[in-house]
């Protein structure tokens, strides 16, 4: 009796199942891509990295970080500084799809970084500072020559 009760209740069970997954049905349950979808998965390897906006202003906004990060340290203003400090790292970042060339890419991140990390390390020298801010100048005006030969 307590087997055919167990037999009876898999019975039931599997026949839940496949009523709830919807074995049987004619339907399909995968869902397609859109032509647009299928598209972008095929423009994968070359232009899905490269936004299409325009990256110079990203550059002009890159300056205006830089510029009040040493403006607010010299003021002495820490917490002003370590927002305008991470703002200069996100908005690296956001420059950093448009770019092609990966040394210059990497450094430039890395200086955003290096400023950001020493201006969240408390007490900040202006004149260290000064060289980093030097540096990220630097590359800022490679990355600009470089978005500009560059063909979007």
């Amino acid at each position: 009796m307590k087997k055919s009760k167990v037999l009876f209740g898999v019975l039931a069970i599997i026949a839940v199942v496949s009523l709830v997954a919807g074995c049987g049905s004619s339907e399909k349950t995968a869902v397609k891509p859109s032509a647009s979808q299928e598209q972008a998965a095929s423009h994968q390897g070359h232009s899905a990295a490269m936004p299409k906006e325009d990256p110079m202003p990203m550059m002009k906004d890159l300056d205006k970080n830089l510029q009040d990060v040493v403006k607010q340290v010299k003021a002495g203003q820490t917490m002003d500084a370590q927002k305008s400090a991470a703002q200069l790292v996100s908005t690296t970042d956001k420059v950093m799809p448009h770019m092609m060339d990966v040394g210059l890419k990497d450094n430039l991140r890395k200086a955003a970084v290096e400023i950001k990390d020493s201006v969240n390390a408390g007490k900040t020298d202006p004149s260290a500072l000064e060289g980093k801010v030097k540096a990220m100048q630097d590359l800022m005006k490679q990355t600009t020559t470089h978005l500009q030969t560059m063909s979007h």
